[in-house]
């Protein structure tokens, strides 16, 4: 069985890496043909562009490889189904328990290689190409290097102070609001900046003090939504967002939200759902071997890839549908980030039941 064994990880993980260059590709050109609408604007040109998409090709990859092990695994197991090399397995004794253990192997290799991507290459360049598009886009924006990045635009001035090591900038976020004068007419800091669905800021442990001619007025907050002349994307240097980050950063920024008694679903959902997601290449593997054994027995290789791409894309749909309703309806982060594998489990093990 060693020799079988190997031989259909080796057709799996063929199938998944063609599936997956062929979908990194597509990925990389929409992502490529996105970005020319921005070239020309400040200092950000072709050049620029093209190293924007060259540093998104890890997050690209772990973002196409549920669907990719899914699409790779039923094009690696369907030839050999197409050729009838499965159907000999059978007929020489070999279980169907044993070729799921050999079709689960290689979805667990897949699986190790998508949680090595998304705790190290693709949130750090990710982190990189967003840092670097943003100062290319707006080169009137003064930023200067090391542990405290400075931004200017209007009558708004922003100081991020970056602590490595940690999560994002949590070295904290100072605002200083001049009048037409140049006089100083507010400062205000937060510990950490995020970006609504509206494009304010919500700043957290929030602490303003405003410049009167004849007072000077200070309040504070846990939690703060501002309106300023500062771009959204501009703020980017300071927002702590979830898939820039590993899954220590966002241990770290979830415990630091509870511990000042902040909101921490959208980071709990994120944690879950990068946990979710590296199961799901597994289970998505497995997925394919009863639709082979089934009706996708005879099929074609178009057929096939219909079906991974519905599934694939459902999966997707499904768990952002999911994320989304979650924020408006305060769903419990685990069932938001394990309800789509919970369903492919079913899925499969309703499909291994029907098969014979």
């Amino acid at each position: 069985m060693t020799t079988l064994r190997r031989y259909l990880i080796v057709a799996i993980y063929k199938g998944v890496a063609t599936a997956l260059a062929v979908m990194v590709t597509v990925g990389a050109a929409i992502e490529f043909v996105g970005q020319l609408g921005d070239v020309g604007t400040g200092d950000y040109g072709l050049s620029q562009a093209l190293m924007f998409v060259a540093l998104r090709l890890p997050r690209l990859v772990f973002e196409t490889m549920p669907a990719a092990a899914l699409i790779g695994a039923l094009r690696g197991l369907g030839n050999l189904a197409v050729h009838r090399e499965l159907v000999v397995m059978r007929a020489s004794g070999v279980s169907m328990p044993q070729l799921l253990g050999a079709v689960a192997l290689a979805g667990f290799g897949v699986s190790v290689v998508m949680a090595l991507l998304g705790e190290s290459l693709a949130p750090t360049l990710g982190a990189y190409a967003r840092e670097m598009r943003t100062q290319a886009l707006h080169e009137d924006v003064d930023l200067a290097d090391g542990q405290s990045a400075w931004l200017k635009q209007g009558n708004t001035i922003l100081n991020v102070r970056r602590s490595p090591g940690e999560f994002g900038y949590r070295g904290g976020v100072l605002l200083f609001e001049l009048r037409g004068d140049d006089a100083l007419a507010q400062i205000a800091r937060a510990d950490s900046a995020e970006i609504d669905s509206y494009n304010r800021w919500v700043l957290a442990n929030f602490g303003e003090t405003s410049f009167f001619e004849d007072r000077v007025e200070a309040r504070r907050e846990r939690e703060a939504v501002l309106e300023s002349e500062l771009s959204p994307e501009l703020l980017n240097f300071a927002v702590v967002r979830p898939d820039l980050l590993d899954k220590t950063g966002l241990e770290n920024y979830i415990r630091y939200l509870r511990a000042n008694d902040l909101d921490a679903n959208r980071y709990l959902v994120a944690y879950w759902s990068r946990i979710a997601d590296v199961v799901a290449v597994a289970l998505m593997t497995v997925l394919a071997l009863p639709f082979v054994f089934g009706g996708l027995r005879s099929a074609g290789q178009g057929a096939r890839m219909l079906v991974g791409l519905v599934i694939g894309l459902g999966y997707y749909v499904l768990g952002e549908l999911l994320e989304n309703s979650g924020e408006v309806f305060d769903l419990d982060p685990l069932v938001v980030a394990w309800a789509p594998s919970a369903l492919l489990l079913a899925a499969i093990a309703l499909a291994l039941a029907r098969t014979r």
